[in-house]
């Protein structure tokens, strides 16, 4: 289902096509799913559990919250470009199918945010950074890579790890741990 539906879109998707993807006899596939929807959010809750728990898992094995935000960030970014159909699918085309894929997709949408929001809780963080702030910040991380897979650039999706990861430090941390994040970007590439 995600492949077919990251690789014509979620409107374009039918459930007679996934079967046949699949392998499988419609009518069993349709016994199995009541519809599009439903297929859509099984699978969806499975695929996207599964990235989010990696990228959680990625972060908290970091020796630090920086490190941690970088090597997550570095994860996803590697993800969309190794699998872009299937991150079309988790990013995308969630838009598209809404109902229960969709309100997956907020849950873990507000774990990452609680991931990111942590940051407000180590030393030098900025006190005018709110709780708010984590969610702005995924927002961003979301429509950034969101651009790269509707443009079709999604084997560039690497190249925006500078650039997000300087964002978030920038928005928890200040401008001089910001550029300092660039720095060691760049010397680590």
């Amino acid at each position: 289902m995600l492949l077919t539906a990251g690789a014509v879109g979620y409107e374009a998707t039918t459930l007679q096509e996934v079967a046949q993807q699949a392998g499988v006899p419609p009518s069993s596939f349709q016994r199995r799913y009541g519809g599009r929807e439903e297929c859509f959010a099984a699978a969806y809750e499975t695929a996207a559990e599964e990235l989010v728990e990696n990228l959680l898992e990625t972060g908290r094995q970091a020796p630090n919250w920086r490190a941690g935000l970088r090597a997550a960030l570095a994860e996803l970014l590697r993800f969309v470009a190794e699998q872009p159909v299937l991150a079309k699918a988790l990013i995308l085309e969630v838009r598209a199918a809404r109902g229960e894929a969709w309100l997956k997709h907020q849950q873990l949408v507000d774990r990452l945010v609680a991931a990111i929001d942590s940051a407000r809780e180590q030393p030098g963080a900025l006190t005018s950074a709110s709780s708010m702030t984590a969610g702005f910040m995924v927002g961003a991380i979301e429509e950034s890579i969101a651009l790269e897979l509707g443009s079709g650039r999604a084997a560039e999706a690497e190249r925006l790890l500078p650039d997000l990861a300087h964002l978030v430090v920038l928005n928890y941390f200040g401008e001089d741990e910001a550029w300092l994040e660039l720095r060691s970007e760049a010397k680590a590439g």
